[in-house]
């Protein structure tokens, strides 16, 4: 007997299926933990279980409160701060590149009680099946365990896609408009500028342009220049090159090395502009900055 003409079998199909997991954390931040802000090309989940952190996406500052979810669409920079007080946050990242994953854009989502539960099974399973700790804030790849039980993979990816359908489905959703911020704004601008400054200060011996300063930090040159101008009274470039002329004095001061060997160490074009970048920033050539040192030195 024809068995298939008998039933008539429902394809399945999936509205929403996770490609990869590639990182699950869980987070116990300290009230002045500060994380530098990153953009990368899959999704990521804020979502805190305690307190409130403060969150910059793209160039809004945003409040994000206890039971509550944030998104970071592919490619979006973003950053997270506590905000003077403890609090617990779970993070996970994974590629989904299915179209209903555009509900999550620019929104912020309240999770009920079976949402919650499902993260807490995500957040247990990682803390069963994987190899590492989940609060390693250094972590770059996830491994499961040689104990894991069978299947372990497959119920993670599963766990989150009920999550993800649980959410759409729920649409206990919330613009990211109403949490805009500006103290947080602020703040998060504050910490842009910071992680600019910190790469360049790491650089002084790199010959750094102003396209890798966006590449680091995700914003476009309109919108850094005008942030860091804003925060510093400099341009960035002028900033790198103030910060290498001070470098520079330190190595004169050293009397280990010639000024051009100096100028080419610093990614001085040649001695010429470095001599002038020198004047115009100290009001003395690298000659008289040396003769100086040694005229106080014998004083």
């Amino acid at each position: 007997m024809d068995m298939i003409g008998v039933f008539k079998p429902m394809r399945l199909n999936a509205v929403i299926q996770v490609d990869c997991v590639v990182t699950i954390h869980y987070f116990k931040y300290t009230r002045d933990f500060n994380f530098g802000g990153e953009k990368h090309d899959f999704w990521e989940i804020h979502y805190v279980d305690k307190g409130e952190v403060g969150v910059l996406a793209e160039a809004q500052g945003i409040d994000l409160h206890q039971g509550e979810a944030i998104f970071h669409k592919p490619n979006e920079y973003h950053n997270i701060w506590a905000k003077n007080k403890f609090a617990n946050v779970a993070v996970l990242t994974f590629v989904c590149k299915s179209p209903a994953m555009s509900f999550f854009e620019n929104k912020i989502i309240i999770l009920d009680e079976e949402q919650r539960a499902l993260l807490g099974k995500i957040i247990y399973a990682g803390e069963t099946y994987l190899e590492d700790p989940l609060d390693d804030v250094f972590q770059t790849e996830i491994a499961i365990s040689k104990d894991a039980p069978f299947g372990s993979r497959q119920v993670i990816r599963n766990y989150i896609e009920l999550l993800l359908i649980s959410l759409i489905q729920g649409q206990a959703d919330i613009s990211r408009k109403t949490r805009v911020s500006m103290a947080a704004k602020r703040q998060g601008e504050g910490r842009v500028v910071a992680a600019i400054k910190e790469m360049l200060d790491e650089s002084l011996y790199a010959d750094l342009s102003f396209e890798d300063v966006m590449k680091h930090v995700s914003f476009s040159k309109s919108y850094i220049t005008r942030l860091f101008r804003e925060q510093t009274g400099r341009s960035v470039m002028d900033y790198y090159r103030s910060q290498k002329i001070a470098e520079a004095q330190r190595l004169i001061s050293e009397r280990e090395h010639t000024f051009t060997q100096i100028a080419e160490s610093l990614c001085f074009h040649s001695i010429h502009y470095f001599s002038n970048a020198f004047k115009k920033q100290t009001g003395m050539t690298p000659s008289e900055y040396r003769q100086s040192i040694r005229a106080s030195a014998v004083l």
